[in-house]
């Protein structure tokens, strides 16, 4: 496979044909790399003053998706879209055709002997010092890890782990949410992990689709809320003045989910194991 980047592009006004580069994709044959400017998102956020329009969820569903494939690429590999999407013929079809609010630049071929600094390769193009935020993917990356180490790898023979719940699944939940686990004995049990350095509407919706889903899968199995134990695994934001730590503090201050630290993810799964909860879906 080739290596290449494409840079993402707003459009405030598309009649006018005029973009703003916000990010870069990156794919280095093995895995995507991503980065957003900041201040360039904050420029668009002004010129394009609607409110319906939330560039945050978009950027979220970007980053989302091309975790997802970095991380199960070994299954997604037999398929199609895996394929497509890191193939560079079809950011060459994106470079032609996204022609939207959401842009896509053409694909720029790099050379497949040379390993590429990614930090490098941001701060020639965007002129912007990247050092934070690629710590705090490392951070991110390590939160992660820690979640898997202490909790998913130790009950994923027990409950169901990173449980994705849908129409599909279930009929009432009109979402696509994911639960890192979830099981059952007689009360339910389960862990979303959740980052706190999200859009505040892209936090209101996890946060509110959580409590929505505890309340539909307790009731379809006749329980109380109180008597089930769901944890919400997340780490304090720093600005205790910011919008995303008073939805923290809410749900911190809630009687239904219990808010823990990922270094604190291990005692999820040793109440998984002291209740014996297994899969039931």
């Amino acid at each position: 496979m080739k290596k290449f980047y494409s840079i993402l592009k707003i459009s405030p006004s598309i009649a006018l044909g005029d973009s703003i580069a916000i990010g870069i994709i990156l794919f280095n044959e093995n895995s995507f790399n991503t980065y957003f400017s900041s201040e360039k998102i904050r420029a668009v956020k002004k010129i394009i003053n609607n409110e319906s329009i939330d560039i945050e969820q978009i950027i979220n569903q970007i980053e989302h998706k091309l975790n997802d494939l970095n991380t199960n690429q070994k299954d997604l590999r037999l398929f199609y879209k895996f394929e497509n999407l890191t193939n560079i013929n079809y950011f060459e079809y994106l470079g032609v055709y996204s022609n939207g609010l959401l842009q896509f630049s053409k694909p720029y071929l790099l050379n497949d002997s040379l390993d590429i600094d990614f930090t490098k390769l941001v701060e020639s193009l965007f002129k912007e010092k990247i050092n934070d935020t690629i710590a705090n993917s490392i951070i991110q990356d390590d939160y992660s890890e820690m979640v898997q180490t202490k909790l998913i790898s130790r009950v994923e023979n027990r409950v169901h782990t990173n449980f994705k719940f849908n129409q599909t699944v279930n009929p009432s939940i009109y979402f696509n949410f994911e639960m890192d686990c979830i099981g059952k004995n007689g009360a339910l049990i389960g862990a979303k992990s959740l980052g706190f350095d999200k859009s505040k509407t892209t936090l209101d919706k996890d946060v509110s689709h959580y409590f929505t889903l505890i309340s539909i899968l307790s009731n379809q199995y006749n329980m109380q809320l109180k008597d089930n134990s769901f944890y919400l695994i997340a780490r304090e934001p720093s600005d205790i003045d910011s919008d995303n730590h008073k939805i923290w503090e809410s749900v911190n201050n809630n009687n239904f989910i219990s808010v823990i630290d990922p270094e604190q993810s291990d005692e999820v799964a040793d109440k998984i194991i002291q209740k014996e909860a297994t899969l039931f879906i």
